[in-house]
């Protein structure tokens, strides 16, 4: 089951994910208000703001909402390690 009509790349544009979190993770995510890193473009960037635990530094984005990014990244076959966040799958 997918919710998008591709298969989402980490070298897709952010606005891919769009369909697979909540407007509460994908907004703050999008634009990053506050943030001391620079905005996501690619899921890719993504990724690599979750592997190195940048999202936080990101307004709007908690636990939960990180949580919900790294379990949409896992449902569009980006992940499955168990271990270290999205750790060798870029």
């Amino acid at each position: 089951m997918t919710l998008t009509s591709h298969v989402i790349t980490p070298a897709c544009p952010i606005e891919c994910l769009r369909p697979v979190l909540s407007a509460r993770a994908y907004n703050p995510l999008t634009q990053a208000c506050g943030a001391s890193v620079d905005r996501p473009d690619t899921v890719a960037d993504v990724i690599t703001l979750l592997r190195t635990r940048q999202l936080d530094q990101i307004w709007g984005l908690g636990p939960r909402r990180i949580g919900e990014i790294e379990v949409a990244l896992v449902f569009v076959g980006l992940t499955h390690d168990h271990g270290d966040p999205l750790s060798g799958n870029l």
